[in-house]
């Protein structure tokens, strides 16, 4: 069975010949060093390089940012960037760039994927992320209530910005499935209330979530930490799946699938298991087995595969990932 087709079937609850082997978030640059001083042929630095080495299911995902290069990078300290209208629009010329994606690099994607040689995905960023991303992470939680029409502009400007990209990517390639970035969770849950979630970001959902599914897209939202009070909100929207599924922050995929049935996912191994050896390994899988039976699930680490984890441990996790895979579809 073809790597797209694969995926397909599996997110339609049908049975495929196996699972996706896939390492969805790519890896940590010093886990790929500690790799390289292990025996990872060192010219392997680009993450479709590495994948292509471990022989995974081809995917290849297209990140869309609302930015430019040369708005400051305040990625690390999250020091504000807007602190109100007349700063927001100072720096508008350095953000919703023209030119979102390589249309050339798109285009070979589109073939292979015409093929079901790939799973093509896209990344959009959301109506929590990108305010953000821009306030800082303590200072959005005042401007919510200090400057409601400046959150209300700037999600009307990513609105009209992820829709005018998603839809010129789709006239080249029409992705299998995107997530939406908002990071709206940590490990105790939520970090806005439902009222803010149906004020500031549920009406901009409501507008690109109809275009994303006419388009045969399956919509995900890439939230970290436990986002079970969130699903709901989601869900009842028409957003179809979450990743990554955190096991530190305590989410439980065999939980919320009880709860709601055709909830996809991706992701939910605990990264943290993955350099103490086969048995403890093996019982990571195995509480992860029925899930993985049900289909609509793609497992995968819980984010990345951090520096802690040896190349060794690394083959040994593939092996039990593969038998798995395989076990879950018969």
């Amino acid at each position: 069975m073809k790597d797209r087709e694969r995926f397909r079937k599996l997110m339609n609850f049908e049975k495929p010949d196996r699972l996706p082997i896939v390492e969805w978030a790519g890896w940590w640059d010093k886990t790929i060093d500690r790799w390289h001083g292990e025996g990872l042929p060192k010219e392997l630095k680009e993450d479709g390089e590495i994948r292509a080495f471990f022989n995974f299911d081809t995917w290849r995902q297209c990140w869309m940012e609302p930015r430019k290069k040369s708005l400051p990078d305040n990625h690390q300290n999250y020091k504000p960037l807007v602190t109100d209208m007349d700063s927001y629009n100072a720096i508008k010329e350095h953000l919703y760039p023209e030119i979102a994606f390589d249309k050339n690099q798109i285009e070979e994607w589109a073939v292979k994927q015409r093929k079901d040689d790939m799973v093509v995905w896209v990344t959009i960023e959301g109506f929590y992320w990108v305010p953000r991303t821009l306030f800082g992470m303590e200072e959005i939680n005042y401007m919510f209530y200090d400057d409601p029409e400046l959150i209300h502009q700037i999600n009307k400007d990513t609105l009209e910005y992820n829709i005018r990209v998603f839809t010129e990517f789709c006239k080249v390639c029409k992705p299998d499935f995107m997530t939406f970035a908002e990071d709206m969770s940590y490990n105790h849950g939520p970090l806005v209330s439902n009222a803010v979630f149906k004020e500031f970001m549920l009406p901009y959902y409501e507008k690109i979530i109809p275009i994303v599914k006419e388009n045969g897209t399956i919509p995900f939202v890439d939230t970290d930490g436990n986002p079970e009070e969130l699903l709901s909100w989601f869900l009842d929207i028409g957003i179809e799946g979450f990743l990554p599924m955190e096991r530190q922050a305590g989410t439980d995929v065999v939980k919320y699938r009880e709860k709601f049935p055709q909830i996809k996912m991706i992701g939910a191994f605990d990264k943290t298991l993955m350099n103490k050896g086969e048995d403890i390994m093996r019982y990571e899988f195995e509480r992860l087995l029925p899930v993985m039976k049900q289909g609509g699930y793609v497992l995968g680490i819980d984010h990345q595969t951090p520096p802690s984890v040896s190349l060794d441990d690394y083959y040994l996790y593939l092996k039990l990932f593969k038998e798995y895979a395989e076990k879950a579809a018969k």
